[in-house]
């Protein structure tokens, strides 16, 4: 084996048998990798401790602390638990694995170990935890940005709230703002939302609604999509299919909307909280954020529901090309009952006339 450029990867090695802990060593060095050694199960906790190594390799059979007991302790500590830990045994037996899965093992090597198959292992697991190690980095960015979003949204309601200007104007200000904020990076966004908010308010219309529900869903159902400000662009502007994490993280949109409106008491945000966090739900329980069926939908999401799909479906997006309208009526009456609130489906097929006539309208084309 030739040597390789070390990196920047160290692997602590924990056996009770200095030519066990050499022949490791030698050839994790070979690899390329950085290494520590611990002579039994107590000595590599400790030094785990002191230096956050990368990756565990170590004995099963040790005096003072196994193996399984040493998975035990750093899967226990939050500080260490996701470090990769493999465990070399020359026992293959089922309840030996079973064991150390039940103890947090990440993997086997067994006795006696192929240098190939450790190579490869130790660089899989790696990858693996770069990976996670890259998603916490981010899931850390996103809660800062999401905090920063709601802080300059409550600094801008406490602002308004301070001021003497109509009601109206200060929300309908506030709404454009949120509502657009995703525009910057999705250029079909700012349509969207005004023909979906038109559709709405149709919609509720024709269900009997009250003149307050009217003004007020037509102005809270601009910000069902807010959440997508904490989106990444790979995920939201992505052309193909999304891979089932990818998927997850979309759905989470509905959760970011949610956190970003909940904090104000405001009716008008109240009514929008509703609607970024059920505009995905389905009547039959299968939608997401939380699976809700049939009248536990607020009114509200099951109007948006309806609206949201039947533009999205008749608007060319980057991963498909339009529908023909009468095509995505059809789809809204079959999903009737399953996706949709009968009530509501009905509604949107009562009005079908004037949802085209907006389509037509410059509210397809806003400023």
């Amino acid at each position: 084996m030739t040597q390789t450029q070390t990196s920047d990867y160290l692997i602590m090695i924990i056996d009770d048998l200095p030519s066990n802990l050499a022949y490791f060593n030698d050839a994790l060095i070979t690899f390329g990798y950085r290494t520590a050694t611990a002579g039994d199960g107590k000595e590599g906790v400790e030094k785990i401790r002191q230096l956050s190594p990368d990756l565990i390799l170590s004995d099963v059979n040790m005096p003072v602390m196994d193996g399984f007991e040493l998975s035990m302790v750093v899967k226990g500590d939050p500080a260490t638990k996701d470090i990769p830990l493999v465990l070399v045994t020359a026992n293959d037996d089922r309840q030996a694995l079973v064991k150390g899965l039940n103890s947090g093992v990440d993997d086997f090597l067994i006795k006696p170990v192929n240098l190939s198959e450790l190579q490869a292992r130790v660089r899989n697991l790696l990858l693996v935890k770069d990976y996670s190690d890259h998603m916490k980095r981010y899931a850390g960015i996103l809660e800062e940005q999401v905090a920063l979003r709601t802080t300059e949204l409550e600094q801008a309601l406490e602002e308004v709230s301070r001021s003497n200007l109509r009601l109206r104007e200060a929300t309908q200000d506030t709404i454009q703002r949120l509502a657009t904020a995703a525009e910057f990076r999705d250029k079909d966004t700012a349509a969207h939302i005004w023909r979906m908010s038109h559709f709405t308010h149709a919609v509720a219309e024709e269900l009997g609604m009250d003149s307050a529900f009217l003004e007020s869903i037509l102005y809270a159902s601009p910000m069902h999509d807010v959440g997508k400000i904490g989106t990444p662009d790979n995920i939201l502007l992505k052309p193909g299919k999304f891979e089932p994490a990818e998927k997850e993280t979309m759905e989470q949109h509905t959760i970011i909307g949610e956190r970003i409106l909940g904090k104000s008491d405001h009716p008008l945000l109240a009514l929008a909280r509703e609607i970024a966090g059920g505009h995905h739900e389905k009547w039959d329980g299968s939608g997401y954020p939380r699976r809700k069926a049939g009248e536990e939908i607020p009114i509200s999401a099951r109007i948006a529901a309806v609206a949201d799909v039947y533009d999205a479906l008749t608007t060319k997006r980057i991963y498909k090309a339009a529908w023909e309208p009468q095509d995505a009526f059809k789809f809204i009456a079959e999903e009737s009952g399953s996706h949709f609130d009968p009530a509501v489906s009905a509604a949107m097929m009562n009005i079908r006339p004037k949802i085209l006539e907006l389509q037509q309208s410059k509210l397809s084309k806003p400023d």
